[in-house]
């Protein structure tokens, strides 16, 4: 929904947007080689913390790997304020909208 908001082009273009960015998160977050998720982890931390793909490939690791649920807890509130932010942000760009017919 945010990406279809902030874009102001036509339906293909947003769908191919789409697909890059997820594409791109996935592929951060160790989804296409576990390997990139350690590297970036190594290297730039600050990437799996705002990635949603990762936050959601954690949450499962973090399932399955411990016996404590801070860590899933965590990273499902992580994920709820990323909606919430998403969420803000399309309302806002749709209400800029003008159109004719009111």
């Amino acid at each position: 929904m945010l990406y279809g908001t902030v874009f102001k082009t036509n339906d293909n273009i947003k769908t191919g947007i789409v697909i890059a960015v997820t594409m791109f998160w996935c592929f951060l977050s160790g989804m296409m080689g576990i390997t990139m998720k350690y590297i970036i982890d190594k290297n730039i931390p600050i990437i799996n913390k705002i990635n949603p793909a990762s936050m959601i490939t954690d949450g499962f690791y973090s399932l399955y790997y411990y016996d404590t649920l801070d860590r899933y807890f965590f990273n499902i509130a992580s994920l709820l304020i990323f909606s919430t932010i998403a969420i803000i942000i399309s309302y806002s760009s749709l209400r800029r909208q003008k159109y004719d017919s009111i």
